[in-house]
Protein backbone atom coordinates (compact mmCIF):
# COMPACT_ATOMS: atom_id res chain seq x y z
CA UNK A 1 0.00 0.00 0.00
CA UNK A 2 3.01 2.33 0.51
CA UNK A 3 4.13 2.41 -2.95
CA UNK A 4 0.94 3.26 -4.21
CA UNK A 5 0.69 5.87 -2.07
CA UNK A 6 4.74 6.86 -2.69
CA UNK A 7 3.70 6.53 -6.63
CA UNK A 8 0.30 8.61 -6.62
CA UNK A 9 2.79 11.58 -4.88
CA UNK A 10 5.39 11.46 -7.44
CA UNK A 11 2.63 11.62 -10.59
CA UNK A 12 0.88 14.40 -9.05
CA UNK A 13 4.74 15.58 -8.72
CA UNK A 14 5.78 14.40 -12.59
CA UNK A 15 2.25 16.83 -13.34
CA UNK A 16 3.10 20.02 -11.28
CA UNK A 17 6.75 19.35 -12.93
CA UNK A 18 5.49 19.16 -16.42
CA UNK A 19 2.83 22.04 -15.90
CA UNK A 20 5.82 24.20 -15.00
CA UNK A 21 7.93 23.25 -17.49
CA UNK A 22 5.18 23.69 -19.80
CA UNK A 23 5.45 27.73 -18.55
CA UNK A 24 8.59 28.03 -19.60
CA UNK A 25 9.11 30.51 -22.29
CA UNK A 26 12.20 32.39 -23.07
CA UNK A 27 12.67 35.25 -25.61
CA UNK A 28 15.40 33.34 -27.76
CA UNK A 29 16.65 30.20 -28.49
CA UNK A 30 20.17 29.50 -27.12
CA UNK A 31 20.08 25.91 -27.40
CA UNK A 32 18.28 24.05 -30.51
CA UNK A 33 15.71 21.99 -28.31
CA UNK A 34 14.94 25.07 -26.05
CA UNK A 35 15.00 24.99 -22.39
CA UNK A 36 11.54 23.59 -21.80
CA UNK A 37 12.62 19.89 -23.52
CA UNK A 38 14.85 18.30 -20.24
CA UNK A 39 12.00 18.81 -17.51
CA UNK A 40 9.46 17.81 -20.14
CA UNK A 41 11.44 14.58 -20.94
CA UNK A 42 11.74 14.32 -17.33
CA UNK A 43 8.51 14.76 -16.11
CA UNK A 44 7.43 12.41 -18.40
CA UNK A 45 9.67 9.49 -17.50
CA UNK A 46 8.71 10.00 -13.36
CA UNK A 47 4.96 9.68 -14.38
CA UNK A 48 5.44 6.52 -16.18
CA UNK A 49 7.80 4.84 -13.41
CA UNK A 50 5.44 5.87 -11.25
CA UNK A 51 2.68 4.32 -13.16
CA UNK A 52 4.62 1.54 -13.08
CA UNK A 53 4.92 1.66 -9.50
CA UNK A 54 1.25 1.83 -8.88
CA UNK A 55 0.10 -1.26 -11.34
CA UNK A 56 2.98 -3.28 -10.13
CA UNK A 57 4.52 -2.44 -6.47
CA UNK A 58 7.61 -4.18 -4.72
CA UNK A 59 6.90 -7.67 -4.05
CA UNK A 60 10.15 -7.74 -1.97
CA UNK A 61 9.08 -6.07 1.30
CA UNK A 62 12.09 -4.78 3.43
CA UNK A 63 11.77 -3.72 6.98
CA UNK A 64 12.22 0.63 7.04
CA UNK A 65 14.72 0.22 9.78
CA UNK A 66 17.54 2.61 10.54
CA UNK A 67 20.04 1.50 7.94
CA UNK A 68 17.56 1.93 5.43
CA UNK A 69 16.88 5.15 6.53
CA UNK A 70 19.90 6.03 6.51
CA UNK A 71 21.35 5.49 2.91
CA UNK A 72 18.21 7.61 2.10
CA UNK A 73 19.26 10.53 3.90
CA UNK A 74 22.42 9.29 2.14
CA UNK A 75 21.13 9.56 -1.55
CA UNK A 76 19.14 12.71 -0.36
CA UNK A 77 22.63 14.52 0.53
CA UNK A 78 24.22 13.58 -2.54
CA UNK A 79 21.33 15.01 -4.23
CA UNK A 80 22.10 18.10 -2.86
CA UNK A 81 25.64 18.16 -3.32
CA UNK A 82 25.66 17.15 -7.03
CA UNK A 83 23.46 20.55 -6.96
CA UNK A 84 26.00 22.39 -5.63
CA UNK A 85 29.12 21.66 -6.94
CA UNK A 86 27.23 21.31 -10.58
CA UNK A 87 28.05 24.73 -12.02
CA UNK A 88 31.21 24.63 -9.93
CA UNK A 89 32.91 21.10 -10.85
CA UNK A 90 31.10 21.08 -14.05
CA UNK A 91 28.82 18.16 -15.22
CA UNK A 92 31.53 15.72 -15.49
CA UNK A 93 33.60 15.46 -12.54
CA UNK A 94 30.56 15.81 -10.30
CA UNK A 95 28.45 13.37 -12.07
CA UNK A 96 31.72 11.27 -11.48
CA UNK A 97 31.93 11.91 -7.77
CA UNK A 98 28.55 11.73 -6.93
CA UNK A 99 28.13 8.54 -9.48
CA UNK A 100 30.66 6.50 -7.38
CA UNK A 101 28.76 7.56 -3.89
CA UNK A 102 25.33 6.20 -5.47
CA UNK A 103 27.32 3.36 -7.08
CA UNK A 104 28.93 2.13 -3.87
CA UNK A 105 25.69 2.86 -1.89
CA UNK A 106 23.57 -0.12 -4.47
CA UNK A 107 26.67 -2.21 -3.57
CA UNK A 108 29.55 -1.85 -6.33
CA UNK A 109 32.96 -2.47 -5.25
CA UNK A 110 35.16 0.74 -5.53
CA UNK A 111 36.61 -0.16 -8.57
CA UNK A 112 33.55 -0.79 -10.73
CA UNK A 113 32.14 2.07 -9.16
CA UNK A 114 34.64 4.73 -10.48
CA UNK A 115 34.37 3.25 -13.77
CA UNK A 116 30.66 3.32 -14.41
CA UNK A 117 30.61 6.63 -12.98
CA UNK A 118 33.52 7.75 -15.24
CA UNK A 119 31.30 6.11 -18.34
CA UNK A 120 27.94 7.44 -17.11
CA UNK A 121 29.41 10.94 -16.75
CA UNK A 122 31.75 11.09 -20.19
CA UNK A 123 29.15 9.93 -22.04
CA UNK A 124 26.60 11.62 -20.67
CA UNK A 125 28.18 14.46 -21.24
CA UNK A 126 28.75 13.35 -24.93
CA UNK A 127 25.34 12.79 -25.69
CA UNK A 128 23.95 16.04 -23.99
CA UNK A 129 26.75 18.13 -25.89
CA UNK A 130 26.50 16.13 -29.42
CA UNK A 131 24.08 14.99 -29.57
CA UNK A 132 21.46 17.01 -27.84
CA UNK A 133 23.99 20.14 -28.54
CA UNK A 134 23.15 21.31 -25.12
CA UNK A 135 25.18 23.70 -23.11
CA UNK A 136 26.79 21.50 -20.40
CA UNK A 137 28.92 23.31 -17.61
CA UNK A 138 32.68 22.54 -17.60
CA UNK A 139 33.10 23.60 -14.25
CA UNK A 140 34.10 27.10 -12.89
CA UNK A 141 37.50 25.44 -11.66
CA UNK A 142 38.58 24.47 -15.36
CA UNK A 143 37.86 28.24 -16.63
CA UNK A 144 34.53 27.30 -17.71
Amino acid sequence: MADRCFSLALMVLAVALGAAAWQLDVPFQYEPVGPKAIPLILAVLLFATALWLAIRPDRLKEAYGRSLFARHVVVVLCLLAYAWCFEWLGFVLSTWLVGTLFARLFGLDWGRALVYSAALGGVGHLLLSWLLELNVPVGTIFGG
